[in-house]
């Protein structure tokens, strides 16, 4: 039987739609009934022993996505024709030999998984029906929780580790996957964390790794998301609008142990009154998702960092979070698909929309595409 394939295509720099186009199907080797369509623009990737195939049933936008479309090379250089997306949920169709004698994964299960297409080839990529996975960046997902709601979780949860937890950045423990191990560990003086844009897609992941692994988080947000960053588990919310922030930053953090900062908007500017703070607290370091100037005064640092690479950089921390926090955190509670998804509507072809509604502005929401 021929399986196929289809893709929402970058076809060339900055083009516009995005359009939906066939696509190779993965190339199992040991199953013949998956078959490659010669005619497509690009080979089918023979998989790895550590590999999933999904069939994906949602998919959520980042700011790259959009990015990547709207400004090309300048932003970052990729071949084309490409297929983006980096946030997948679906069921398991295809188990890597790797991973089969593990017994982890079965075919069937449903999923959530950070897609790496720009490290891994388009075949790696999130905006297409059937995805290959590195089994490092993949979590089962518990029956209670949606499609919908599981993929607002994974580039989150890889950005949030990389910058809390890399050797590079933070340098951070790790989480507890169980409520009474974190308490238990919180019992002594708690370190505190700075966050720049709690309310952000990866800042609601922060917050709760960070939390999980035993840090009270100090964070910013706009005064309407006070709330939801609170009950993501920070200690307190600030509004990054106020005029005198990092004044108000450095009092609240005075007479704590400031364990680094985390900035999940990496503007120059969010960077830059992120060191003023940390200045004024005897120094340390910024893992910053964006900017990383290196003028920032004596003892501050700032490190950009991608999690691109989650898989082969330190992968002791990516097992530690994907192979064992997520799946025991999302089936006891520890950790919640957050922010709510913003469902644009069904199928490769609403995808488009979905990147544009992001590109708009979202607050406290994922943007979600079903397929």
């Amino acid at each position: 039987m021929k399986v196929y394939n289809s893709a929402a295509w970058l076809v060339a720099e900055k083009a516009r739609p995005l359009s939906v186009l066939p696509a190779p199907f993965p190339d199992t080797h040991d199953n013949p009934s998956i078959l490659n369509d010669p005619q497509l623009p690009i080979s089918a990737a023979a998989l790895q022993p550590d590999d999933l195939i999904i069939r994906t049933r949602a998919v959520a936008i980042n700011p790259v996505d959009w990015k990547l479309q709207t400004y090309g090379d300048s932003a970052f250089p990729i071949p084309y024709p490409a297929i983006l997306g980096a946030d997948v949920a679906g069921e398991i169709i295809h188990v890597g030999s790797a991973l089969a004698s593990t017994q982890k994964f079965k075919v069937s299960q449903r999923v959530i998984g950070h897609a790496l297409g720009f490290s891994k080839g388009w075949a790696y990529s999130g905006f297409q029906k059937f995805v290959v996975l590195k089994g490092a960046t993949v979590s089962v997902l518990p029956d209670d929780i949606s499609f919908e709601w599981g993929v607002v979780l994974p580039v989150s949860v890889s950005t949030a580790t990389a910058g809390l937890f890399w050797h590079g950045t933070l340098g951070l423990r790790l989480p507890e996957e169980t409520k009474e191990a974190g308490d238990k560990r919180r019992s002594g003086k708690r370190e505190t964390l700075l966050l720049w844009g709690g309310s952000s897609s990866v800042g609601s992941s922060v917050v709760q790794l960070a939390t999980a692994a035993g840090y009270a988080v100090v964070a910013t947000a706009s005064a309407s998301n006070f709330g939801y960053v609170k009950g993501l588990g920070a200690v307190a919310v600030l509004d990054y609008h106020d005029e005198r922030i990092v004044e108000k930053l450095i009092h609240v953090l005075k007479g704590t142990q400031v364990v680094g900062a985390y900035d999940s908007i990496g503007t120059d500017s969010t960077v830059r009154q992120t060191a003023a703070v940390l200045r004024a607290l005897d120094g340390g370091k910024i893992a910053s998702v964006g900017a990383a100037p290196d003028d920032l005064g004596e003892g501050v640092e700032a490190k950009w960092f991608s999690a691109g690479s989650i898989d082969v950089q330190d992968p002791e921390i990516g097992q530690a979070i994907w192979g064992e926090f997520v799946p025991q955190a999302l089936e006891n509670g520890r950790l919640r698909p957050l922010p709510e998804p913003l469902v644009v509507g069904h199928g490769l072809e609403k995808i488009q929309e979905a990147m544009d509604i992001q590109k708009a502005g979202v607050s406290a929401r994922k943007v979600v595409v079903t397929i």
